[in-house]
């Protein structure tokens, strides 16, 4: 009867720990599960964050331009071969986890993390109808692509970073008139490729798409740029590369009521030249002139000081002549 119930004990001992270790093993799946769920919803949660700060940065720049008491839209030409513009276009394939400023945003646009929008002549319509299309824009530019489970998927050896050998840049400058201060901005970017013409062997541009600065903003500022070749340390971002005007770019375009470009109200190259220094000069005299006190202003300043004080020594002269007035009549 004892080695009954001590079989019945043993038994029942046994049977929990079984289910006690079923139960571990299937809360511990369980929550190997929720914790992959978990790391596979943070890039898309981050994804739409940067999306959703993008547009408000974009928003936001738009109420400050609107607001501001004077303002100027300029537009330039980065040429990569510049020694300035160069860390824009390193590496030409991604490396050791760098790549330039264009595959950057060719893999972006292609995991959908930002928009870009079709160029059109003279003027940037950043709406749902000009959006670009990635696929289409892979086949307008015979981009060697191949599909996976109906996505598009490019090699690094693939992507045309190399072609890309220019930017359109726009940017304003503009008097902020709540904190009095000057203010010069990028606005949006148009990545420029090189391809030899379709009838001759001269080498055609072709503008790709514009993008809101707004909207690689998130991402330029964590991607890391050698800035010098003198100094191999990557102390900069691509972001601080557009913030502080690291560039060499030359004006194109300054915003005019007729929209035109300089090119099409000039004649000559002479005559593009000086235009485009009177405007670099324009420019540099506005802002000069912000924190520059006016000539008449001072003299009329220094007018009232140099009266104020003649009406203190003449009041003190006045004073004391009274006074020793005064005494002589005690005195006397």
């Amino acid at each position: 009867m004892k080695k009954k119930r001590i079989l019945f004990i043993l038994s029942a001992v046994a049977f929990a720990m079984v289910s006690v270790c079923n139960s571990w093993a299937q809360e511990t799946a369980q929550d190997i599960l929720n914790r992959r769920s978990n790391q596979t919803a943070q890039p898309n949660r981050a994804t739409a964050a940067s999306g959703i700060r993008a547009r408000q940065l974009n928003k936001g720049q738009e109420d400050i331009l609107d607001r501001a008491k004077w303002s100027r839209i300029i537009y330039r030409y980065l040429d990569l071969s510049k020694e300035a513009n160069a860390p824009l276009y390193y590496p030409l394939t991604p490396e050791d986890g760098r790549m330039n400023l264009f595959s950057m945003i060719f893999r972006l646009l292609q995991d959908g993390q930002i928009k870009a929008y079709e160029y059109l002549d003279g003027k940037e319509l950043f709406t749902d109808q000009y959006t670009v299309d990635f696929n289409e824009f892979l086949d307008r530019f015979d981009i060697y692509h191949t599909t996976e489970n109906g996505r598009a998927v490019v090699s690094d050896v693939d992507i045309p970073a190399n072609e890309v050998q220019g930017y359109y840049l726009k940017e304003a400058y503009y008097f902020e008139t709540g904190t009095s201060n000057f203010h010069r901005v990028p606005i949006a970017i148009c990545p420029v490729i090189f391809r030899q013409g379709d009838y001759d062997a001269q080498t055609v541009r072709y503008p790709l798409f514009w993008i809101p600065y707004a909207e690689i903003a998130p991402y330029a500022l964590q991607m890391p740029l050698m800035t010098s070749s003198l100094n191999n340390t990557m102390s900069g971002t691509v972001d601080d590369f557009f913030r502080k005007h690291d560039y060499d770019g030359e004006i194109y375009k300054a915003a005019n009521p007729r929209n035109l470009a300089i090119s099409q109200y000039t004649s000559t190259p002479e005559e593009t030249a000086r235009e485009r220094t009177k405007i670099e000069q324009q420019l540099l005299e506005f802002e000069k002139g912000l924190w520059k006190e006016e000539p008449y202003a001072s003299a009329q300043q220094a007018k009232q000081r140099s009266s104020k004080r003649q009406s203190r020594k003449t009041g003190s002269g006045s004073s004391s002549s009274a006074s020793a007035q005064t005494m002589r009549d005690r005195r006397y």
